[in-house]
């Protein structure tokens, strides 16, 4: 991969840079003044970028991580078991802005989600005993917040030494991003505060498209989207500092800093984080203005974020890219982005391969196209995820409006040839398959919101919102994977 890391190309960053010191903020400008700044620092970025390629790697198909090489895995042991379906909260129209998580400690998982009917955040636990929603009650349902308009875009995530669960989501009455963390019982509280709002303009929206992830240390951070009706919108980023921040209500005042990452008219939508080993975080986001699949993260060099601290570049950029963008690192800290590419309706996949490739800056990246999707309906459904061996997987919702799923054929241990997706030269190099499909008898679509897991073992779990069209809404749904176990054939003599 490209090394950004050099002391020279810090300096060149530096040099280059701070010919536009204020290419980063926000200022009270007229909004063709913030275009023109956009444009020239990614005319600057690419000039940047020319100094700084160094070496050459070919680009690479969907592969293993170095520890599971180690190990001689070449396919994800549990990547073939079978996938089963269940209602999980079935009262009202609930189930929508889905997010979910696995507790690798105790096998426990955890969904967020928005109750439509009632207007607050829901939480869904799977349970041994004690339950009172999905199959047998063996899920516990219960309402985190209650204050009417809550609960819309959230996300979902445990703290990595003490358990703790944290929620960051999006009050739609106020415009404010929220924040929900507590332990985890049947009659716990839970502590619930403001972390960002709008200050001067009330109709300003801060904190859709929330993305919550903890980093090792136990620091959660929050990439969202600013919407601003006086100017123009924002990625934005919190961070947990403990105190001495700029932002934070309630409990948390002051305990978070609010950054603006890159300013622009429809920037920051669809926005998906995750922290490496070392504490850089990394969001894959939409341009809303020139349809792009963007890409920031912190580390040297840099060209946006407070005091510029954070790389910012396209991904994919030709056409409509990048709506509905969902974000994990592998073990080399290289992005691998599932997305939407609205000009042709078909679900897209992006990979940091640091040279070589056919999209980001000078081929950074590679662009696969996977599969078709559902075309005219928002918002589609996109979640990836990383299998134990290094693998994606990715799961959506298809043209027909069914549940799929898509992963190399590496991954699924068959040979070259044999998929139905993917990469079409020379051969289909993806499996996609319906998970769970669109019912017309009832008639229902599904998986118009997706979020996805993976077990300490391998198996995946998805969290999804079934919409029943012809009723009053849709329910919380999941597909799991459970290993097929078969009662040995006994022969009996006679």
């Amino acid at each position: 991969m490209l090394d950004f890391r050099g002391e020279g190309c810090w300096k060149l960053t530096g040099l280059l840079f701070s010919l536009f010191p204020n290419a980063d903020q926000k200022p009270l400008l007229l909004k063709e003044e913030i275009m023109r700044t956009k444009k020239i620092i990614k005319l600057l970025f690419l000039v940047l970028i020319l100094f700084l390629v160094a070496g050459s790697s070919l680009a690479r198909e969907s592969q293993p991580d170095e520890a599971a090489i180690a190990l001689g895995i070449s396919s994800a042991p549990a990547a073939n078991a079978a996938w089963f379906n269940s209602e999980i909260d079935t009262t009202d129209d609930t189930g929508q802005h889905p997010s979910i998580t696995i507790d690798h400690a105790t096998g426990t998982t955890y969904i967020s989600y928005y109750d439509y009917t009632n207007k607050n955040l829901r939480l869904a636990m799977s349970r041994d005993s004690g339950g009172n929603c999905g199959p047998d009650n063996s899920w516990l349902c219960t309402t985190v917040d209650s204050t009417y308009g809550v609960g819309t875009y959230s996300s979902i995530d445990l703290h990595p030494t003490t358990g703790e669960i944290a929620m960051a989501y999006y009050d739609a009455t106020n415009g404010q991003l929220m924040y929900a963390h507590g332990d985890i019982c049947a009659t716990c509280t839970w502590a619930i505060d403001a972390i960002d709002k709008p200050l001067l303009f009330p109709t300003d929206s801060v904190g859709r498209y929330a993305s919550l992830k903890f980093s090792n240390s136990g620091n959660p951070s929050i990439a969202y989207y600013f919407q601003n009706t006086s100017g123009v919108d924002a990625l934005k980023v919190a961070a947990y500092v403990g105190g001495s921040g700029n932002c934070g209500f309630g409990d948390q005042l002051g305990k978070w800093e609010c950054s603006t990452i890159i300013s622009g008219e429809g920037v920051g939508q669809y926005a998906s984080l995750d922290i490496d080993a070392v504490g850089n975080r990394h969001i894959a986001y939409y341009d809303g203005a020139n349809g792009d699949l963007e890409y920031a993260r912190t580390g040297n060099p840099a060209n946006c974020g407070p005091s510029n601290t954070w790389l910012c570049y396209p991904v994919d950029s030709v056409s409509d890219f990048g709506q509905f963008a969902s974000l994990y690192l592998d073990d080399n800290a290289d992005f691998n982005i599932a997305y939407y590419d609205a000009t042709a309706d078909k679900l897209k996949y992006a990979v940091n391969v640091g040279s070589g490739g056919n999209c980001g800056v000078l081929g950074s990246a590679q662009c696969e196209t996977i599969d078709s999707m559902m075309a005219g309906f928002q918002p589609q459904g996109i979640a990836i995820a990383e299998d134990i061996s290094g693998y994606p997987v990715i799961a959506y919702q298809s043209d027909i409006g069914s549940l799929d799923l898509a992963r190399p054929l590496a991954a699924l241990g068959l040979v070259a040839g044999s998929g139905n997706c993917g990469p079409e030269t020379p051969f289909s190099t993806w499996r996609c398959d319906t998970i769970r499909p669109y019912l017309s008898r009832i008639p229902a679509r599904q998986a118009d919101y997706v979020s996805i897991a993976m077990s300490e073992s391998g198996l995946g779990t998805i969290a999804y919102y079934g919409f029943i069209t012809n009723s009053s809404g849709g329910n919380l749904d999941i597909a799991y994977q459970l290993f097929r176990v078969f009662e040995p054939l006994v022969l009996k003599n006679h």
